[in-house]
């Protein structure tokens, strides 16, 4: 088997936005060094200095480089046929991947991760980075950050870990069904396998266990396998896949509580890599009002300190959404919504029935009355409040807690028991905290999903 160690020096962490300065790869075959190439490269763009005064590699020296359109050749030669290989493979495989790419060229050789075999060949090492496993087999890399002497280093530990592997986990690496080339450098591959494919929430931990992720599924194993593809190569992802050392996952049993449980995750652990779900912002509500031809109307606005909205929403989409729903269940108009433009020809049929009220076609009295139907719908919102929801099985259901209009917790409960008792409900229910995230959660699902839940107001 033809195996190309390879190494790279680069201006940053995204093989989108950033490109190679310098590149070494070492030929073995049948165990043996064929023979070694290196290069720096020209990356047509400045380097940081904090990348500079790692590597050591300045603008000066890659001035007269060649580009890598001018050695793309020798490249491909030397690893397209070759088993890749790399220490956290995928961040070198990803730089090189893009630069063929641009260059209309599809290289995709089969790839090994010298981190990942080490965990498994070499276990109980106190850390397996490049320099901290040299320093372990008492190996000094000569030229630290450098392509070749990293890369020197790596094709030693690379041939130890062929005399190593007596239960050929290399050939189930390079196994494309093993997904090994693409799973994170230090997460345990017993983890991902013990994944279920059910709806739910997964949750990556970093170093010292510390949450850094969460992200909620239909499929969690289908989802958390998209993470480790390597379809996308921004530095923050980069980064990012190299911290996971470990996953846990939360089964849900339909999607309210699958959002619910990844909000209150979310605000519980403070992921570094959650951006969505960590910004305050302020809500909008929806107001009603008398005209003075005695109309009620809807009208949607920011919420002030001393505003007194019927419902507030996270933001102005959400609240348009849920009185889009009102205005075509109560057959209300679009106009005295808020919905329609004064001079727009009438939305007749497109959020519901139109009877002609802007018009002065039909009664006041006859309109409010339908008026006051979606007002007290919307103001049960802002009461105390069951959502019930299907469960894990026939005899339970999923339970969503609002008292006064503010999220209490959700939890499951066995359908035995007495859903307009609010003492019991709470023995059933995992308290949580109430925002606008978790707000826009409830909201969202009850327009969305309205005929898949079931309201009981108990006060």
């Amino acid at each position: 088997m033809k195996f190309a160690i390879v190494d790279i020096e680069t201006t940053g962490g995204s093989a989108k936005t950033n490109a190679i300065t310098e590149i070494a790869i070492i030929r073995m075959e049948d165990g043996k060094e064929i023979d070694r190439y290196e290069t720096l490269i020209n990356p047509n763009r400045l380097i940081p200095p904090k990348i500079s005064s790692l590597t050591g590699i300045t603008n000066e020296m890659v001035a007269d480089a060649p580009e890598f359109h001018e050695v793309a050749q020798v490249i491909w030669e030397k690893t397209h046929d070759h088993v890749f290989v790399a220490h956290n493979v995928n961040f070198d495989y990803s730089f090189i991947r893009e630069q063929f790419a641009l260059l209309g060229s599809q290289w995709r050789p089969k790839r090994l991760c010298t981190v990942r075999l080490s965990r498994k060949l070499i276990p109980n090492l106190y850390s397996y980075s490049l320099g901290k496993i040299a320093d372990q087999l008492g190996y000094k890399i000569l030229a630290r950050h450098r392509a070749m002497g990293d890369c020197e280093f790596t094709a030693v530990l690379f041939q130890l870990l062929l005399e190593k592997d007596n239960e050929e986990h290399i050939l189930f690496s390079l196994n494309a069904r093993s997904r090994e080339a693409t799973m994170p450098p230090h997460l345990k591959r017993d983890r991902f396998d013990k994944m279920p494919t059910t709806q739910g929430v997964y949750i990556f931990k970093g170093p010292g266990g510390k949450v850094i992720y969460v992200g909620k599924a239909n499929n969690l194993k289908d989802r958390v396998a998209d993470h480790f593809r390597g379809n996308t190569h921004t530095g923050l992802k980069s980064r990012f896949s190299e911290k996971i050392e470990d996953l846990e996952w939360i089964e849900c049993p339909n999607e309210m509580i699958a959002l619910l449980t990844e909000a209150n995750q979310i605000k519980k652990h403070w992921p570094p890599y959650n951006r969505l779900m960590k910004r305050v912002t302020l809500n909008w509500g929806i107001y009603s009002y008398t005209d003075q031809k005695g109309y009620k109307r809807f009208n949607i606005g920011r919420v002030g300190k001393w505003d007194k909205p019927v419902f507030s929403f996270k933001n102005k989409f959400e609240a348009r959404t849920r009185l889009e729903f009102l205005c075509a269940k109560h057959d209300l108009c679009a106009r005295f919504c808020g919905l329609q433009d004064q001079g727009v020809e009438c939305l007749d049929g497109f959020y519901g029935e139109c009877r002609k009220a802007c018009l002065g076609k039909e009664e006041s009295s006859d309109y409010n009355e339908r008026f006051n139907n979606a007002l007290e719908e919307l103001s049960q919102l802002g009461k105390t409040m069951i959502i019930k929801g299907k469960g894990f099985k026939e005899d339970e259901s999923s339970i969503v807690l609002l008292e006064d209009g503010r999220y209490k917790g959700h939890g499951l409960a066995p359908n035995s028991i007495d859903f307009e008792s609010l003492i019991e409900i709470k023995n059933w229910i995992d308290t949580g905290y109430d925002d606008q995230d978790i707000q826009s959660v409830i909201m969202s699902q009850l327009s969305k999903k309205s005929s898949e839940l079931e309201l009981l107001i108990l006060q």
